[in-house]
């Protein structure tokens, strides 16, 4: 069996036991509580390692007005780590032939055909499609100039209003790796041409509530204001945690609208339930290519690499106030899951702390 077949097998077998470890990392536990000061945001850490949960802990606080404590089932927005589920999202259809992964964009949202023939599925997913981002200071203007409150089919109208751009001059679909937002939010329309669902309902159904992720799901959704949820920080000028109060950008879905927590995060990591066959999982965790052969070092909603301590598979995200970061190694059933309210935490650092003690 080939390394990423282990690695899926070690995922789904009927021998994984969600369960915490006897005890919290003394290691871990001393490096988290050396980067955060008394009173502020702090993070949520899950380790998973051979079926089981050896690291599982709330730090710092989840709302730093009324000093709630973080736990383990606090919830947190996703943020770009949420693009996983998009891609997860696409091979369940592509496997129930709704969609190919070579299909044109176009084929699903004919509002875009200017992009025409060459913009496909597999390039939105690998971000190497070439399309304009519209995340940046000019596409936001273009959005608001059209609703104060964007959806996707305000992305779709607004690329076919714009004549579909690229994101540069002779710049052609497949020639280089650009990562993009505005791609992401088009797959999560294309996940709701092809599916008949909302994106909501696609993934509430077909993903968390079969794997009983019970405190998981995309916006609109009520459960935004459940008490467990924590509260958003940046730093403001004055070097105060500022809490965030949303943006305009928090209705689009695709690119990252999902709200979960690391407890759930454990149960999609250990469940026994297969939503996509090995073959599938093996192209999500496989690196794309640029039109001249160069690896792009992302496969379908994950980046992928190797250093010293092993091949992985990983995914960092930010968003109002919000960070995220998820790890799984390839090699060995290993996984990480770090989700946080505070700006100043460098959540890689903390989740190769929790490498070397459990690695």
């Amino acid at each position: 069996m080939s390394l990423l077949g282990r690695f899926w097998q070690s995922l789904v077998s009927d021998q994984a036991a969600y369960r915490p470890g006897a005890g919290p990392a003394t290691a871990i536990d001393d490096h988290i509580r050396s980067q955060i000061r008394e009173g502020d945001p702090g993070l949520a850490i899950a380790v998973v390692k051979a079926g089981v949960v050896v690291h599982r802990a709330g730090y710092g606080l989840a709302d730093v007005r009324v000093g709630r404590p973080i736990r383990p089932e606090t919830i947190f927005h996703l943020a770009s780590c949420g693009k996983q589920f998009t891609a997860l999202g696409i091979l369940i259809l592509a496997e129930q032939g709704r969609l190919n992964l070579d299909d044109p964009v176009s084929r699903h949202l004919p509002a875009l055909a200017a992009f025409g023939p060459q913009v496909t599925i597999r390039q939105l997913l690998q971000h190497t499609s070439g399309i304009r981002d519209l995340y940046d200071e000019e596409g936001t203007n273009e959005l608001r100039r059209r609703c104060k409150q964007p959806t996707n089919a305000d992305i779709i109208r607004t690329f076919a209003e714009l004549g579909c751009p690229m994101s540069g001059r002779r710049r052609r679909a497949g020639d280089v790796f650009s990562y993009s937002n505005s791609g992401y939010e088009l797959l999560g329309s294309v996940i709701e041409s092809a599916s008949g669902q909302s994106y909501h309902d696609f993934f509430q159904s077909r993903v968390f509530d079969r794997l009983a992720m019970h405190d998981t799901f995309s916006v609109p959704d009520p459960r935004v204001n459940d008490p467990r949820r924590a509260v958003g920080y940046t730093r403001g000028a004055l070097g105060r945690m500022v809490p965030c109060s949303g943006t305009e950008l928090d209705d689009l879905v695709g690119s990252g609208s999902f709200y979960t927590t690391v407890d759930d995060l454990c149960s999609y990591a250990l469940s026994s339930i297969a939503l996509i066959s090995a073959a599938s999982m093996r192209q999500a965790l496989t690196s794309g290519r640029t039109n001249d052969g160069r690896d792009t070092g992302c496969g379908l909603g994950w980046f992928v690499a190797s250093d010293e301590s092993g091949t992985f598979a990983d995914h960092e995200g930010e968003w109002d106030g919000f960070y995220s970061y998820i790890c799984r190694y390839l090699d060995r059933p290993l996984s990480l899951f770090l989700l946080s309210n505070n700006p100043d935490l460098q959540l890689v650092d903390v989740a190769n702390v929790a490498i070397s003690v459990h690695g």
